[in-house]
């Protein structure tokens, strides 16, 4: 097992009412972040929604009068944040937050949202996992974009295109591979030939450019979606990294280790980072120099919904985390790396 890396140190944040998380980290310079998740939940209760904020100094809390599950986020700035989770959508716009509901999602649950220059793209999932939808904001309104058979677990929406990844099944539990869908700006949804991987599946995706997107997860494990089969239990686990250059998706061969990737993203084409889980109930982070992938032990326990987010202007990295996330006393985590 490597050793912890010493780039990465925990962040005190604000105080959070047991059981709390944060599920998504969003950076858009050194002295400007935000985080979303939420406290005082339970097993079976959904927690208080939180939104805390760094400052440059430290992170502030501010709690919205809303019990939700919450998934992720995207900001584009502050005054336009966008949260969902289960069947919600929140949206602050620099003086309120309203609960916009896009039409025809009921029983959906929204899995992620991005962001790009004022076209806002969200995902979501059906409660039985074999059907999701994109539905996309432009001009003030919401429009249905495409339904596909699988699972779309993650968005990103920049530079005029929009990836979103996930899961798909075929011929039965034993086709579960991983799935990706491309739209332009007509919003056309296309699935996209991928390599096979064989029980994988996708968690999230960021793209650099129009022909430089990755996109990570993993294969086996208990993150598995499992459309009712066997292959989602737990048991062994790798992790999964896919690139598209323009023209194909490629697999990517990464430094021995097992556990499920979570989050990526990246400061240029030759400096990529993820994040997820590693061998021996660790977290790690992945990093992609432009030739070659290393691997950094960051957490001494596994975190629960781990993601990551590069600082502009800076080399520096914010995650965020649970730990104890099966307990009822769960615990945010914030970490950084200088």
């Amino acid at each position: 097992m490597e050793p912890r890396s010493e780039r990465w140190a925990q962040v005190a944040g604000p105080r959070l009412r047991a059981r709390a998380e944060l599920v998504d980290v969003v950076a858009d310079g050194p002295r400007r972040a935000w985080a979303v998740g939420f406290e005082d939940g339970a097993e079976d209760r959904e927690g208080t929604v939180i939104v805390e904020r760094w400052d440059g100094e430290q992170w502030r809390k501010t709690a919205l009068d809303r019990e939700l599950y919450v998934s992720e986020f995207d900001v584009a700035g502050p005054g336009d944040i966008w949260i969902v989770g289960d069947g919600t959508v929140l949206r602050w716009d620099g003086r309120r937050w309203s609960y916009p509901r896009p039409p025809g999602v009921r029983g959906f649950w929204f899995t992620d949202v991005s962001i790009d220059d004022g076209r806002v793209v969200l995902v979501g999932r059906d409660p039985d996992g074999d059907t999701s939808l994109a539905v996309e904001w432009t001009g003030g309104r919401f429009e249905k974009r495409a339904v596909v058979h699988g699972v779309l677990a993650a968005v990103t929406a920049r530079h005029g295109q929009v990836w979103a990844v996930g899961t798909a099944v075929r011929d039965g539990c034993s086709g579960i591979r991983p799935a990706i869908w491309h739209a332009a700006q007509d919003g056309t949804y296309t699935e996209m030939a991928l390599p096979d991987v064989p029980g994988g599946h996708l968690e999230q995706v960021w793209a650099i450019a129009p022909d430089d997107v990755w996109a990570v997860g993993g294969i086996g494990g208990e993150q598995a979606p499992s459309f009712g089969c066997r292959s989602g239990a737990a048991g062994p686990q790798e992790s999964l990294v896919m690139h598209w250059d323009g023209s194909s998706w490629q697999r990517v061969a990464l430094p021995q280790g097992d556990g499920v990737l979570t989050s990526v993203t990246a400061f240029g084409p030759g400096d990529v980072w993820a994040v997820g889980l590693g061998a021996g109930d660790t977290t790690v982070a992945l990093h992609f120099d432009g030739r070659t992938w290393t691997r950094e032990r960051i957490y001494d326990q596994p975190l629960g919904g781990v993601a990551v987010t590069a600082v502009p202007g800076t080399s520096q990295l914010w995650v965020v985390g649970a730990a104890d996330q099966e307990a009822d006393h769960g615990k945010d985590v914030i970490l950084r790396r200088r």
